[in-house]
C-alpha cells in the first residue's frame, strides 16, 4: 500500500551484477534508513530482463539496452574500462606496452549470459579494435575475476569501478592506458510510464539522483 505522505510498500527492481556491486551496495543502508516503510527487493541478473513480464517496478541497464518506450533516469556516468594486473604478476611477466602484447599473457576473461566474451577493445591508430585474447580462467562474475587478478593470476579487462579501489592502494596496476577507448554509455534506471506515480519508485529515483555523482538526466519514452 502506498501512502501520500510517506512512501511505503514493496518495490521490486532488477539490476545487473555491476550495478548491484558499485551503485546500490554502498547506498542500501542509507536508503533503508531514510525509507523504513519501503520493502526493496533487488534481483541481480546479468541477463536482460523484461520488467513488465517479470512484474518488476523498474530495472537498471545500460542506456542502449533500455527500450525507447520506457522512462529512463541516468544513475551512473559513462563507463570506462581498465586493463590491470597485480604487481606480483608483473614481476613474473613482461609488462605489455601495446595491446597486441596481450597475446603473450594469461588474460582473465568475463563471459556474458549469452555465451559471448566481454570484448577487449582498444583505440589503435584512431580506430577501436577488438583484440582476441586467451587465458586459463573464465567466469561470469566480475568480482571473482578481480580477486583472481589480485592473486596474480593474469591480466584483467574490467569496468574501472570494480578495480578503482585496488588501483588506489597499489594492489592492481593499470596497463595500456594510452590505448583505452572512449567511455561507453552508462547505466539508467528505467520503468514504464504507468509506474511513474508509484511513490516508492519516485523515492528511489530521487534518492539515487541525490546520492550519485552521475550527471542527472531523464529520458521520456515515446509512448509518454
Amino acid at each position: 500500500m502506498q501512502f501520500r505522505d510517506r512512501p511505503a510498500g514493496q518495490l521490486r527492481i532488477t539490476v545487473p551484477p555491476p550495478v548491484a556491486s558499485f551503485v546500490l551496495a554502498p547506498l542500501l543502508a542509507r536508503f533503508m534508513a531514510q525509507y523504513p516503510e519501503i520493502v526493496l527487493e533487488v534481483s541481480t541478473d546479468p541477463a536482460l530482463t523484461d520488467i513488465v513480464a517479470g512484474r518488476y517496478d523498474a530495472g537498471i541497464r545500460l542506456g542502449h539496452r533500455v527500450a525507447r518506450d520506457m522512462i529512463a533516469v541516468r544513475v551512473t556516468d559513462d563507463l570506462r574500462v581498465v586493463v590491470v594486473a597485480s604487481p606480483d604478476y608483473l614481476a613474473r611477466h613482461p609488462r605489455p606496452v601495446k595491446p597486441q602484447d596481450l597475446h603473450a599473457h594469461n588474460c582473465i576473461r568475463l563471459r556474458f549470459p549469452s555465451g559471448a566474451f566481454l570484448p577487449w577493445r582498444f583505440a589503435i591508430e584512431g580506430n577501436v579494435v577488438e583484440i582476441e585474447v586467451e587465458g586459463s580462467l573464465v567466469a561470469n562474475e566480475a568480482s571473482l575475476l578481480v580477486q583472481a587478478a589480485l592473486g596474480g593470476s593474469g591480466v584483467l579487462y574490467v569496468l574501472e569501478e570494480f578495480a578503482a579501489p585496488m588501483i588506489a592502494t597499489g594492489q592492481l596496476v593499470p596497463l595500456l592506458e594510452a590505448w583505452i577507448p572512449p567511455p561507453s554509455e552508462g547505466f539508467f534506471l528505467y520503468y514504464p510510464s504507468r509506474r511513474q506515480n508509484l511513490a516508492s519508485l519516485g523515492a528511489l529515483v530521487d534518492f539515487l539522483r541525490a546520492n550519485l555523482k552521475a550527471k542527472s538526466g531523464r529520458r521520456q519514452g515515446s509512448s509518454g
